[in-house]
């Protein structure tokens, strides 16, 4: 019980030596981790002039994201896009979760030559897919070359020995709970 006391007095002087609204913010990053609430409570924080709504809303999820554990959260249709001279990855993708907001994704694209060998590319990007919602999204894969996918399908699902075809898939995710 003593200690209870002795750490709500140094809050209360801590927010009077500082104000209150640094205080808050602390609190608020210590308990509302993971959680739409915190972005929001954050962005209200963090009113500037200088800064685009926009701006503040991307530092307020990449602080307050966390990792969700399963990769199926996310699935979509996807596919190369070729420019000029970069090679992308691109399409659609859905968050399969009625209680999260799907902030982050990354994604593995796999290339397998004639022979069966596989090159693997890794891309990751912000993203906002609200909960039972799509979004589209588009990366760069700086280290493919646009001949790479020239005549190559997407290879049959659960296929045993891939070969000339191209498999994509949502490797890592991150959101927040609402």
């Amino acid at each position: 019980m003593k200690n209870y006391l002795i750490v709500g007095l140094l809050i209360v002087i801590a927010s009077l030596v500082i104000g209150i609204e640094p205080v808050q913010r602390v609190i608020n990053e210590a308990t509302r981790k993971g959680t739409l609430i915190g972005i929001e409570n954050c962005m209200s924080y963090s009113s500037s002039d200088l800064l685009s709504e926009r701006a503040v809303r991307a530092t307020c999820v990449r602080t307050f994201q966390k990792h969700l554990y399963h990769n199926d959260y996310a699935t979509g249709r996807a596919g190369p896009r070729i420019n000029q001279q970069t090679v992308g990855w691109g399409g659609g993708l859905e968050n399969k979760t009625a209680d999260h907001v799907t902030t982050w994704v990354k994604i593995a694209v796999g290339i397998f030559d004639v022979e069966g060998n596989e090159q693997e590319y890794f891309a990751e990007t912000p993203i906002w897919i609200d909960p039972l919602d799509e979004a589209e999204f588009r990366v760069d894969l700086p280290d493919v070359k646009h001949e790479q996918f020239e005549s190559f399908e997407f290879c049959e699902y659960n296929d045993p020995a891939p070969k000339a075809c191209v498999t994509w898939g949502v490797i890592e995710i991150m959101g927040v709970t609402i």
